[in-house]
């Protein structure tokens, strides 16, 4: 993006994340004032003095991902209705899903570079 022949003065910039991405950071590097600002969509504190050029404001969003898998027999038959769930390091259920007719489950919008755990609950008779 870039902004011409801007008046002096502080400025904000804000970006409205696209759909299917997470805002990963704001800036390349400390912003004007010393400050890191990241993952809220906001540049704050751009400071453009009389004939000055500010470069290096940088939004960076990365694309969600999907994590998928099965549930089987240990004659591969898939199992029907087993609930899964992705589960972050702290505990937290961030979803919960239940495998299709095939085995299949599919956690879809995941944010990528975080830590999780898929876990199974067992249907009785497994």
């Amino acid at each position: 993006y870039c902004f011409y022949d801007l008046p002096s003065g502080t400025y904000t910039v804000t970006e409205e994340t696209p759909t299917g991405f997470d805002d990963v950071t704001d800036a390349d590097g400390p912003l004007l004032d010393g400050s890191v600002d990241d993952t809220d969509s906001t540049i704050i504190d751009i400071t453009v003095g009389p004939g000055e050029n500010v470069t290096g404001q940088d939004f960076v969003d990365e694309e969600l991902k999907t994590i998928s898998g099965s549930v089987s027999t240990d004659d591969d038959e898939p199992i029907t209705g087993s609930v899964i769930s992705l589960v972050k390091p702290d505990g937290t259920v961030v979803d919960t899903t239940t495998s299709d007719d095939d085995g299949n489950f599919e956690f879809t919008g995941v944010v990528p570079d975080d830590d999780y755990t898929v876990v199974q609950e067992n249907l009785d008779g497994f």
